[in-house]
């Protein structure tokens, strides 16, 4: 492996214009999270294409509202390409504005209405978070982490996703009972499969 993991490369990755962005919910305006974890409905996901290689960095789900007991996520992977039926595009950022107009190999959906048509296979799970209580009454004075997965510090396990020859993708899935509003924002660092793999 030519590229080296080591979390101090983070900041090199983004002075290269390698790391980009992806996010669910815009400003103010949150977003619907599905009701239960369903891979075919992913909250994101990021598609990688054959011949990427994707590290992810982090992601963060931020619940602004929640209307009854129990919050769930997992990040996961899968080694195909999990479809984007019923789901909709989010384009990207990269997160040096110096590459703004640099774009990823890999493409983004988000806002799942239905199954996204494809069942996801070899499925990984690098994070995942339950929570009892029903976030919204707990006391300002408590305590409560919400979703961070940062792989590279310590918080869930490392992923590296791609193939030379096939999809893989990258997913975000919120499941909770009731409605269950917020946001999510995930990040990764992106190389060519010779380049990471040195081949």
């Amino acid at each position: 492996m030519a590229i080296d993991l080591n979390p101090e490369n983070e900041l090199l990755w983004v002075a290269e214009g390698r790391v980009f962005e992806s996010r669910h919910g815009e400003l103010s305006t949150d977003v619907a999270f599905e009701t239960d974890l369903v891979m075919q409905t992913y909250d994101l996901a990021v598609r990688v294409p054959a011949g990427t290689v994707i590290v992810p960095l982090r992601v963060q789900v931020a619940v602004e509202t929640k209307s009854a007991e129990v919050f769930q996520c997992i990040v996961t992977t899968s080694d195909n390409d999990p479809g984007i039926t019923n789901h909709t595009k989010f384009t990207p950022l990269n997160l040096n504005t110096r590459y703004i107009n640099n774009a990823s190999a890999c493409t983004s959906y988000i806002t799942a209405t239905g199954s996204s048509g494809t069942a996801p296979t070899n499925i990984a799970e690098l994070h995942r978070v339950y929570v009892q209580a029903d976030i919204s009454a707990i006391a300002e004075a408590a305590t409560f982490d919400q979703v961070v997965y940062s792989p590279l510090h310590g918080k869930g396990l490392v992923g590296i996703i791609g193939s030379k020859s096939n999809p893989s993708a990258f997913m975000v899935q919120v499941g909770s009972a009731g409605t269950d509003l917020g946001y999510i924002i995930a990040a990764w660092a992106e190389f060519t499969y010779d380049e990471f793999y040195a081949e």
